[in-house]
């Protein structure tokens, strides 16, 4: 599915560059990946950031995650973690733009495997479980094999540097909600493929600043 979305981006990018400047076709991008994936990861956004930010314990931090209402923190996390990814992608140089546009939604998706592995569902009956329950034998490792051969077929050796930031953008995610709600849940995992996104782009930009990485077959 992430490689899908990756490889809509690029197909989208290309047509809209031929119309408009960086920082609009940014904009539209973003709206079209949030689109494309029924803006799900970002309700999980809103809905940890609320939960959060709740002052209680964590039976009523659970029932605002799923009461669904968006509140003051939820509307910045989500203005901050589109922010980002749009300033991200806005940024990106052209030799890097393609790898980039393609390994973002790959890797951000791919982060339920490690999130996963290292914090228990919150609930038994949740998605977390469910999530949890369907990594062995195949798709945890099969989605693994993909993500690290995308990195390092579109960026060498440095792939690899952005496959461990996305995984840690997301546990850090994961660690501080997993921390107050015992566990993760379905809204967790969103919301740290949102912000793993917004990672994977930004972490681009700055190691092609450095000269840290180089573009591959997308180049």
């Amino acid at each position: 599915m992430g490689l899908l979305l990756g490889l809509a981006l690029l197909a989208l990018d290309a047509a809209l560059s031929e119309l408009l400047p960086p920082a609009p076709v940014a904009a539209l991008l973003v709206a079209a990946l949030a689109l494309l994936s029924g803006g799900l990861h970002l309700d999980g956004v809103a809905d940890t950031a609320d939960a959060l930010a709740v002052q209680g314990d964590r039976a009523r931090r659970l029932a605002v995650m799923r009461s669904g209402d968006v509140g003051p923190a939820g509307v910045m996390a989500l203005v901050l973690v589109l922010l980002v990814q749009w300033s991200a992608l806005a940024s990106l140089e052209d030799s890097v733009r393609p790898g980039a546009l393609v390994l973002g939604p790959l890797l951000a998706r791919w982060t339920v495997v490690p999130v996963a592995l290292t914090f228990p569902p919150a609930r038994p009956d949740g998605l977390g479980a469910t999530i949890r329950g369907g990594l062995w034998p195949v798709a945890g490792p099969l989605s693994t094999a993909i993500a690290v051969a995308a990195a390092i077929v579109l960026f060498g050796a440095g792939g690899l540097v952005v496959v461990a930031l996305a995984a840690g953008a997301a546990l850090i995610v994961a660690g501080a909600a997993a921390r107050l709600l015992g566990g993760v849940t379905g809204d967790v995992f969103g919301a740290g493929i949102e912000v793993s996104q917004a990672g994977v782009w930004l972490s681009i930009v700055a190691l092609q600043q450095q000269d840290w990485i180089a573009p591959g077959l997308l180049g």
